[in-house]
């Protein structure tokens, strides 16, 4: 299986299926954090190696239980 796809797979049709459906607010709330998961523009770390000055930026990821990537647990 690719890397992401349940990710791409939420992006191009969760729109429909939370018109479609009734969401609680915690599963709105928990999709959205999956989907802006390490997004560059919702936050990250600069990181710069002293000896070759290498600079790699990291984006913040959201710590979601339901997030394929953190899987974190409550």
């Amino acid at each position: 299986m690719a890397t992401g796809i349940i990710k791409q797979i939420f992006e191009d049709k969760w729109g429909e299926f939370k018109e479609k459906y009734p969401i609680r607010p915690t599963v709105l709330s928990e999709v959205k954090k999956m989907l802006t998961c390490k997004d560059m523009s919702e936050g990250y770390s600069k990181f710069c190696c002293p000896t070759c000055n290498e600079v790699r930026y990291v984006g913040f990821t959201c710590k979601s239980r339901f997030c394929t990537s953190c899987g974190r647990k409550a």
